[in-house]
């Protein structure tokens, strides 16, 4: 056994910088290969299907989707390609500014469509939703958005790629991997590792790695706050209209997580905080700001747009 685990070290010493390139790119490619293919990718993940055919965009969403895209003075020369989405939020992927452009789902509740009826059965986490509770009805309302709270939501996520957040999103884990590989290779040779046992090279490798593995999640996570906090603050200052449509968009998702808590029992406690925030699925990473802290910082942009003189 002792000589295929020779041969293996080995080898690594002897390409290890080859070895590092190769997954530090690698690393970086898996996370952005899903923006740059993201016409196929994201639209087939996110795709509406009803009735087992794509559902058509409607006109109705398309104005709304151009009407955003004047708002903010996007160039015709950047390419967006909005589709219909079954999800409740609008998902985004991709980089307008390459010929592959970028896509957009709008959520068909937007249009007040199945998932806002009644009639119509919706299936959350496993369980059938009864619209006649009093659940029922507040997330009902939830779902229903006024076109200020829809055009600040699609307005948050053409920000997004405008801004190719997603490729600084996708630095933190080749960077990690290259410091934890720099910093660990110049302490072994200020410990005089390499001339000891191998059992305390491996033991000092793993103890590592954890400590790699803990600075890129809290790099990652810190990051993600920064940019979410960011596209917030400047999708709600683009006009009054944009921050109280950010206020709305915001309590509706708290009033709507809340119906969920209620709707779901036992699973709805574990997925949603009374206040109507996501429980993190980690006890050690918040990986997205709190819902309440995101409302706060639109309203407090909401607030200073309709009083520019007082801070």
């Amino acid at each position: 056994m002792a000589g295929p685990l020779w041969w293996a070290t080995a080898f690594v010493q002897r390409h290890r910088t080859a070895l590092l390139v190769g997954s530090c790119t690698s690393l970086f490619g898996a996370q952005i290969s899903y923006h740059l293919f993201a016409d196929p990718v994201a639209q087939w993940l996110y795709q509406y299907w009803p009735q087992g055919q794509p559902a058509p965009l409607a006109p109705q969403l398309q104005s709304l989707f151009q009407d955003v895209l004047q708002d903010m003075g996007i160039p015709s020369g950047h390419c967006y390609k909005p589709f219909t989405a079954f999800t409740f939020h609008p998902v985004s992927a991709g980089f307008p500014r390459l010929p592959s452009g970028a896509v957009v789902g709008i959520p068909a509740n937007f249009l007040g469509g199945p998932t806002t009826n009644t009639n119509h059965p919706v299936i959350i986490h496993g369980q059938s939703i009864n619209w006649q509770s009093p659940a029922g009805t507040r997330l009902k309302e939830a779902l229903t958005l006024t076109p200020d709270a829809q055009k600040f939501a699609l307005a948050r996520e053409v920000m997004y790629l405008e801004s190719s957040a997603s490729a600084l999103q996708a630095l933190p884990a080749p960077a990690c991997l290259a410091g934890t590989w720099a910093l660990t290779v110049s302490a072994k040779h200020a410990l005089g590792l390499y001339g000891g046992p191998m059992n305390l090279r491996a033991a000092f490798n793993l103890a590592a790695a954890v400590a790699g593995f803990v600075a890129y999640a809290f790099s990652t996570d810190s990051l993600t706050h920064a940019l979410e906090g960011w596209l917030d603050r400047r999708t709600a200052s683009l006009s009054a209209a944009y921050g109280r449509g950010g206020v709305e968009f915001y309590e509706k998702v708290l009033t709507g997580n809340m119906a969920l808590r209620s709707l779901l029992g036992s699973r709805g406690e574990k997925l949603y905080t009374p206040s109507g925030n996501v429980v993190p699925r980690h006890w050690f990473r918040i990986k997205h700001l709190p819902y309440t802290t995101r409302r706060d910082s639109v309203l407090q942009v909401w607030s200073m747009t309709l009083n520019p003189g007082r801070s």
